[in-house]
């Protein structure tokens, strides 16, 4: 369990104030900067920190930072197995810059909220939200694009790519995405691959096996019909690509959630 030991938001110090804790402390520090600051590490130069910026301090590393001017931060304090942080990667002891610093901080006005007034089970919530804050932080760091030049069309393709997931009976078509994105097909494949691994077409089947999967769950729809609502316009062409993903047929897969249904 992770327990929130002290944290603040949106939090004013006397202009210039300057933290020096040379042992840390016994718990993980996490910080954004809300004002210009400066970082001063043991193991490296000191560095500039504009508004924006992160930083997730480990137990007993030597925290030492001072506002240029005003004094403006939000954080938290937590305890937890340093496991259950290890496991997320994230940059450690290190500034960085997310680029989802509202979602950051409304997370962490939220763990704020529940330490202040304890609320029935705060204890569990603020469990839950520093989890949420350590996913959050990870996923952005795994998601950042590989070459800077290329933000502007990850962005639209993410958007693009998280529309086409979501309404996945549409008969999307590769001409559809290059024109909304304005670039050609090879640019497309080069990308989509690039940013998620994958292709449009692959991630498509993907989310459409999923939702025949959910529909199928209600019994009084048809496996035909599950395969036709999510985006399949051939029932062979579906039976193909479930098996091939599932490992079983669409008739096998049910009797198994509902017993003998004849479809």
């Amino acid at each position: 369990m992770i327990t929130v030991e002290y944290c603040g938001y949106h939090t004013h110090n006397p202009d210039r104030d300057r933290i020096y804790r040379p042992l840390g402390t016994a718990s993980y520090l996490f910080i954004i900067v809300l004002s210009p600051m400066t970082f001063y590490f043991p193991d490296r130069p000191a560095r500039k920190a504009r508004p924006g910026a992160c930083v997730l301090y480990t137990p007993g590393y030597c925290q030492h930072y001072e506002a240029e001017k005003d004094f403006f931060n939000s954080f938290v304090h937590f305890l937890c197995d340093g496991d259950l942080v290890d496991a997320y990667d994230i940059c450690k002891n290190e500034l960085f810059y997310p680029d989802n610093t509202e979602e950051i901080h409304w997370i962490l006005k939220k763990i704020y909220q529940e330490y202040l007034n304890r609320f029935t089970c705060s204890e569990q919530m603020m469990d839950a939200y520093v989890r949420q804050l350590l996913i959050t932080l990870y996923r952005r760091q795994q998601a950042q694009v590989p070459y800077k030049h290329l933000e502007s069309i990850y962005g639209e393709m993410l958007a693009l790519r998280g529309q086409m997931l979501g309404e996945c009976e549409r008969p999307w078509t590769v001409e559809e995405l290059c024109g909304i994105l304005n670039v050609g097909k090879s640019k497309l494949y080069k990308y989509y691959t690039l940013f998620f691994h994958s292709t449009p077409r692959e991630d498509l089947i993907q989310a459409r096996i999923q939702k025949a999967k959910y529909l199928m769950s209600n019994e009084t729809v048809s496996i035909k019909q599950a395969a036709y609502d999510a985006g399949f316009t051939d029932i062979c062409h579906f039976n193909r690509m479930f098996k091939a993903q599932c490992g079983c047929t669409p008739g096998e897969y049910r009797r198994r959630m509902h017993g003998n249904i004849n479809d």
